[in-house]
Formats: C-alpha cells, structure tokens, sequence
C-alpha cells in the first residue's frame, strides 16, 4: 500500500469531519482501512471512486467553509 495514497485519503476524512485536532492517528488508520477493504475488492476502480468521492466532498466543505468566512467581513 502505498504511503501517499494514504496520507491523501486520510486528509481528506480529516478534512470531512472539520478538521478536528489531535485525532491524526485515527484518520490515518481509517484511511488504512478504507484503502486494504478496496484492494481485496475485485474491483480495481473501487479505490479510485473512494478517493474521487472523497475530494470532491471535501472540495463542497472548501467551498462552504470559504463562503462562510467571506460573508462574515
């Protein structure tokens, strides 16, 4: 498995639950999970639409997160 694929999957479920402090290790490990259930699927694509539906959900809180800081000035 490899190393980056995690740390990008974990980023972005840190990033989905608010990027709450002091849990990095907790996300890493879901991430771990996350990646080793797709690569014993048969599916190879079963890892890329996780990760694809990953940024893009963190992509909508970005924007909401932004949205909601520029409305505040």
């Amino acid at each position: 498995m490899n190393e980056n694929y995690i740390k990008e999957a974990a980023y972005y479920l840190w990033q989905n639950a608010g990027c709450p402090s002091g849990q990095d290790e907790k996300f890493w490990s879901m991430a771990v999970e996350q990646l080793s259930s797709c690569s014993k699927s048969s599916k190879k694509s079963c890892c890329k639409k996780t990760c694809a539906s990953s940024s893009s959900s963190s992509k909508k809180t970005a924007s909401k997160s932004t949205s909601k800081t520029s409305s505040k000035k």
